[in-house]
């Protein structure tokens, strides 16, 4: 038993590993295409000046069609805190276009976090996490992205990218991440030693005291579970954990 289980763990780590490797590939793809379009002077490129970043980004939610797709790295700044900008999100998502949003999984971790999930999730938002986020762009239909400047960079501002191709990119990135994100843990406080929910926050790398603040639980309990857990399943690690509870529940 205990063989076959350290096979499927093998494979489970080199599919974790293959995934980690496209998205690295996607990501630096993208910021080499976006570099050298910004360094081009593309007409279809514009930077926006932070004042000027809220009023683009309303006009795309207002008029262009089809699916949104955030890619968070952060909830405290840039243009989506903008009052104009919250007003006119929900008025799209009310209308009937999909929107998806994937988040770093440290939201959860934060009282502001949380709530931003929350309000966004009662308002029709797709959500996943993924552990860490690079960067951060929306996608706007087929129309338009807006993105950091620098892929890396929170303070390089923001672009307006327009070319069909790098639009496409950012579609298909946001697509692959999404494959292998994660659902948002949901529900109140934290119910058994099996609560699936303790394992997918285990699994996303978040810290046992911040699993303690999300589910409301103290930092002793989710130790305890933790162990336990590991005990029931005969397992040596959290990461053989959470692949055996995984495995259960298919």
């Amino acid at each position: 038993m205990m063989l076959l289980l350290e096979e499927h763990l093998r494979r489970e780590r080199e599919r974790t590993e293959s995934r980690q490797r496209e998205l690295d590939e996607a990501a630096g793809l993208l910021a080499e295409v976006t570099s050298r379009t910004l360094g081009a002077l593309d007409m279809r490129v514009e930077p926006l000046a932070g004042s000027v970043s809220p009023a683009v980004v309303n006009h795309l939610l207002r008029e262009s069609r089809g699916m949104v797709r955030n890619f968070v790295l952060t909830v405290e700044r840039g243009p989506a805190l903008d009052e104009s900008t919250v007003r006119a999100n929900r008025e799209r998502i009310e209308r009937g276009d999909t929107q998806r949003a994937i988040y770093p999984a440290d939201v959860l971790t934060t009282l502001a976090g949380q709530r931003w999930l929350g309000v966004w999730a009662e308002a029709g938002e797709d959500q996943r996490l993924l552990p860490a986020t690079a960067t951060e762009f929306a996608v706007f239909g087929e129309s338009a992205v807006v993105a950091l400047g620098g892929w890396d960079d929170p303070d390089s501002g923001y672009v307006l990218l327009r070319d069909p191709l790098v639009v496409r990119l950012y579609t298909d990135y946001f697509d692959l991440a999404w494959r292998y994100a994660s659902p948002v843990p949901r529900g109140g406080a934290a119910g058994g030693d099996d609560d699936p929910r303790l394992v997918e926050l285990l699994g996303l790398g978040i810290k046992d005291e911040a699993i303690a603040r999300h589910l409301g639980v103290s930092l002793r309990t989710v130790r305890r579970r933790v162990s336990r857990l590991m005990a029931v399943n005969g397992v040596d690690s959290r990461f053989q954990l959470g692949w055996v509870l995984a495995e259960r529940r298919r």
